[in-house]
């Protein structure tokens, strides 16, 4: 199954899924597919408190995995803050499986990448725990004090540097 993405009004990202859920039989007939809005778990600091907060990923985007996009795009737009399919000219941009493996290996099942914790080793990085273990390569940035590492992203051949949350013992 390949992967599209739809673009829609954010902020609405699940009220569009739990609609094209909830009334798939109606619209979509036996068509299969999964929905998924990634997100990710970061620090925030507001008031001098620091909180974990989860933030969309791409915000405005639902990304779909489908066999039958045609299929799916006649009643996918039936769905609430429907803006429209992201395509190239007159086909729909497929999301290359190099682009979503990333985000797939580091989110769970729901979608969420969770913070990482780390040791600082004589000016490296060591991931101990959770999402970014054995994968210190991809850290194209560090921010101690924020407690945030910048990732590298590709999606449709557009490239996003996106925070994610660590946590840093020194």
């Amino acid at each position: 199954m390949s992967w599209y993405a739809i673009f829609v009004e954010s902020g609405y990202e699940y009220e569009f899924c739990q609609f094209i859920n909830k009334a798939k039989t109606y619209l979509l007939g036996d068509t299969q597919f999964n929905l998924l809005v990634p997100r990710r778990k970061v620090y925030e600091r507001k008031h001098g408190i620091w909180k974990e907060v989860i933030l969309k990923m791409f915000p405005g985007y639902v990304l779909i995995q489908t066999d039958s996009i045609y299929q799916f795009s006649y009643g996918g737009r039936e769905g609430p803050h429907f803006i429209r399919f992201l395509k190239n000219g007159y086909d729909f941009l497929e999301i290359q499986p190099d682009e979503i493996e990333l985000i797939l290996l580091l989110a769970d099942r729901d979608g969420l990448i969770d913070i990482s914790h780390a040791n600082l080793i004589q000016d490296r990085l060591v991931i101990t725990d959770g999402p970014l273990v054995g994968r210190e390569h991809i850290i194209k940035k560090i921010d101690k004090r924020k407690g945030r590492v910048k990732v590298e992203f590709t999606i449709n051949e557009s490239i996003r540097m996106i925070d994610l949350g660590i946590n840093i013992h020194t």
